[in-house]
């Protein structure tokens, strides 16, 4: 922890030199208070004769400084007496609500830092920034103006380590996932069963597929069979590649690894052994028809969208620093100090990773609790969520994150885990949830709705409902404490002061700069040489408690209920798209609807430059129809047209703000992103038409004519680029199956050596089109040049047909070089095309 204090002093030298000085400083007084006793009672016996009614005079008592015994939080606004609790109260687990304003971060700062005071390792999940001021100090001589206790304080910033991790950046400590780390061996077969379902519903998450709705609950239990009887029968679903392989054709996948013998290359001479057929495979290794569960183009499918994310480009999130491990959160980087762990999710810029990451952080904790034995009072970790809204929205939403947490929030005191959620948002989160804490500080509410949301949770716990009508009156800092096993009524609470500084979320270059190089050496050893669990012993433990029955379409355990909606990628990944502006499925697929989610964190020209053109587009279409308007009014055109017209404007606006509004639901995304890309067709047809008859016939566009040009020249370039690119990497997999299926569903049969290269050339697909543009470039001024002046054309017309070429190969350029600058101006441009592109 970095502290403020430039006077140093070792944590004994202060604590002992407090607590002499308070002993010493008691003995005075006792003694002061018995001397003032022995001169009145001498002055009494003195003054026998002459009796009078004056009372002896007693020195005043000093108060006695207040010694926490657990931990101190602030002081009753009621009586002034101090909150001391103790610290297993957390292990029922707490609850910090309260409005912006209400100070409800430095409440649950100073729960932090009491954790920490009690011994107890802290994982903290901070979307904001906030919490990572922890590792800061604070000056003595604010603190103790404030009524704090410095030695306190000082104690806490000498014992605990305070590591602020960053995923996809190295400003903190880099922090990556694994989703094929397998579950902890020893686990019983109900154990195992939840842990495997876990990795089943992360995978289909991943590619997708919603675990709540038909298709995903067809999937999960298949990638259930297929991740636990793989495991147990030796066959490589470790990475992206090798499990998109065994779902494209499981039955050979599974009987090349039983019998493989039957698979060696033979000399012409010898007989080969035949495989046998896969209902004797079947039967003599408890497997299921796998091939019959799952229709073989939903299996492409998913085996396409598996094998994306192994793709070079998108590795960051899934191979960038120390895999998610419990255990190296839980250990100090220097021997005797608590370790605060702070996951700084501000590095994460799209909202549906850090849907997944939280996902998957928490997966590994759920697995790490299995390993734990049964903790009888301990409190081994806490486990703070910062603004749980998003994670823990109410009925019937249903995040990714959701289950699991509850889970952990069901299961986690048991293996000696304290969890805090906190929200500002009450009505955003499922109330039910939150009813479970033992312990919650509610804070200041002034809206109506959030007033009914904390009564129906109090009713819900069994709390006194009362209460809530002193929310909106209460200031910050202060709260009602709803602790049933510390007071049966509420504690109205004035949190004390900081032990260490508040004030404005951490930037990341703050948070680079005290990040110190002994923690980024420790981060680096845990991130090399890790060992991954094939997980034999849990999936043998799983397929003991579960398993497809051979005769019906049943999942016998643990299908019926989603037990967690999970998702992630390994070290080569795939979602870092995503972060990086590419909100879609693929990484590489031009969409030519809804750029503005791109233009906003996009940080690749190509969508860039797709992004201005859709913009374009909406402006042109509204234009257009303007000016169809206007002709219907002159009675110029049939109404039909106008119709047509504000049909199509009405859907591409209507599709833009969907998948801008939708850019958290994969599902929903892929699904607006297929009828985009056919709807693009009729809008370039629909522009086409517009752009010839207003050049060739007597439609009058109002002056959009050349802007419609322009956007008809860019729409049809990202066409013609999509096309191609999709044509030549689908056509290279022509084996099985007849032709016209796989031009029909090229992206679904793409290969991984094909989605490595599709996802890969985004900067080959910019050199080329810059290529080509230079090209058209000189040769249509070779042909200006080869015209010469006075062959050009006199009449205005002919003039404006062979100045076309000009107008289009300009704002080709304008269109580049815009997006480039914008990158540039905002410091996103990627480096490796900042230094090749002029």
């Amino acid at each position: 922890m970095v502290s403020n204090e430039s006077t140093p002093n070792t944590e004994d030298s202060v604590v002992d030199a407090g607590e002499v000085g308070t002993n010493l400083a008691d003995l005075v007084e006792d003694i002061l208070a018995s001397n003032s006793d022995a001169i009145a009672g001498s002055n009494a016996t003195h003054n026998d004769a002459e009796p009078t009614e004056t009372k002896p005079i007693k020195a005043p008592a000093k108060k006695k400084k207040f010694k926490p015994k657990g931990m101190y939080l602030g002081n009753r606004r009621d009586t002034g007496e101090p909150v001391d609790i103790s610290s297993t109260i957390l292990a029922r687990h707490a609850a910090m609500l309260g409005s912006t304003g209400s100070g409800k971060t430095v409440m649950a700062k100073a729960l932090i830092e009491e954790a920490a005071l009690a011994g107890i390792p802290a994982l903290i999940i901070d979307p904001q920034g906030d919490l990572a001021r922890l590792a800061l100090g604070i000056e003595r001589g604010d603190l103790e103006a404030q009524g704090g206790d410095w030695a306190r304080a000082k104690k806490l910033m000498d014992m605990c380590e305070v590591r602020i991790w960053t995923p996809l950046r190295s400003k903190g400590l880099p922090l990556c996932i694994d989703p094929f780390r397998a579950p902890p061996p020893g686990l019983d077969p109900e154990e195992a069963i939840t842990a495997w379902d876990m990795v089943a519903a992360g995978f289909t998450s991943l590619a997708g597929f919603d675990v709540e709705k038909s298709q995903g609950k067809v999937i999960k239990p298949f990638l259930y069979e297929i991740l636990v009887q793989g495991t147990r029968c030796g066959l490589d679903v470790g990475d992206f590649q090798a499990l998109a392989k065994v779902v494209r054709e499981p039955h050979h996948e599974f009987t090349k690894i039983l019998y493989p013998h039957c698979f060696v290359e033979v000399d012409e001479d010898e007989d080969k052994l035949e495989a046998p057929e896969w209902e004797e495979v079947m039967t003599a290794h408890r497997l299921t028809n796998f091939e019959e569960r799952l229709p073989k183009t939903t299996r492409n499918d998913l085996a396409r969208r598996l094998s994306a994310f192994s793709s070079g480009v998108n590795q960051l999130l899934f191979s960038n620093g120390v895999p998610i491990d419990i255990n190296a959160f839980v250990e100090p980087a220097i021997p005797g100090k608590i370790p605060l762990n702070i996951v700084y999710l501000n590095t994460i810029q799209d909202e549906a990773q850090k849907q997944y990451f939280v996902q998957e952080l928490s997966r590994e904790l759920y697995d790490w609790m299995l390993t734990q034995q049964p903790a009888e009072g301990e409190l081994k970790l806490l486990f703070f969520m910062d603004e749980v809204a998003p994670y823990l929205p109410p009925h019937p939403r249903n995040p990714p994150a959701k289950d699991l947490i509850k889970l952990i929030f069901k299961q986690a005191r048991k293996y000696g885990v304290a969890c805090v959620l906190a929200t500002q948002n009450v009505s955003d989160v499922d109330y039910k949830i939150l009813a479970q804490a033992n312990t919650t500080f509610i804070g200041r509410f002034t809206q109506p709705q959030d007033i009914d949301k904390v009564r129906h949770l109090l009713k819900e716990s069994g709390g006194d409902q009362n209460l809530v009508a002193q929310l909106p009156t209460l200031d910050a800092g202060q709260f009602q404490m709803v602790a049933p096993d510390v007071d049966p009524l509420p504690v109205p609470i004035q949190c004390r002061w900081l032990y260490t500084d508040h004030g404005a979320p951490l930037s990341e270059d703050q948070v680079a700069e005290i990040t110190t190089d002994e923690v980024r050496a420790w981060a680096r050893s845990r991130s090399s040489g890790q060992s991954k669990s094939r997980g034999t012993g849990a999936a043998h433990a799983a397929s003991r408690g579960s398993s497809w029955a051979n005769n019906g379409d049943d999942w016998e355990v643990g299908a019926a209920t989603s037990i967690v909606e999970n998702a992630r990628i390994k070290a080569v990944g795939g979602m870092t798209a995503a972060a990086h502006g590419i909100v879609d499925d693929s990484a590489f697929e031009v969409r030519l609807m809804g750029g503005l989610a791109v233009l906003r964190d996009g940080r690749d020209p190509l969508y860039t430059m797709q992004a201005t053109v859709n913009a374009a587009s909406v402006v042109t279409l509204a234009w257009t129809m303007v000016a169809l308007m206007f002709a219907w009014r002159d009675g110029d055109l049939d109404w039909w047209w106008l119709l047509v017209s504000a049909g199509l404007s009405g859907v591409t606006g209507l599709v833009i703000t969907l998948e801008f509004l939708l850019s958290h639901d994969a599902e929903l995304l892929q699904r607006l992103t297929r009828f985009a890309r056919t709807f693009q067709l009729i809008l370039v047809a629909w522009l086409w038409g517009l752009l010839t008859w207003s050049t060739w016939g007597s439609l009058d566009l109002l002056g959009v004519e050349p802007l419609l040009e322009v956007v008809v020249v860019w729409l049809t370039l990202f066409t013609v680029i999509e096309f191609l690119n999709r044509f030549r990497l689908g056509r290279i997999r022509w084996n099985g199956g007849s032709a016209l299926d796989k031009l029909v569903g090229v992206s679904a049969v793409l290969t991984e050596v094909e989605i490595t290269e599709m996802r890969a050339n985004s900067s080959d697909i910019m050199a080329g089109l810059r290529w080509v543009l230079h090209g058209f470039t000189m040769l249509w001024l070779c042909i200006l040049l080869i015209i010469g002046d006075n062959d050009l054309p006199n009449n205005y017309d002919s003039i404006v047909i062979q100045s076309r070429p000009t107008l289009w190969i300009a704002s080709l350029y304008a269109l580049m070089f815009g997006s480039e600058t914008w990158l540039r101006i905002r410091g996103r441009m990627p480096t490796e095309l900042a230094s090749t592109s002029p």
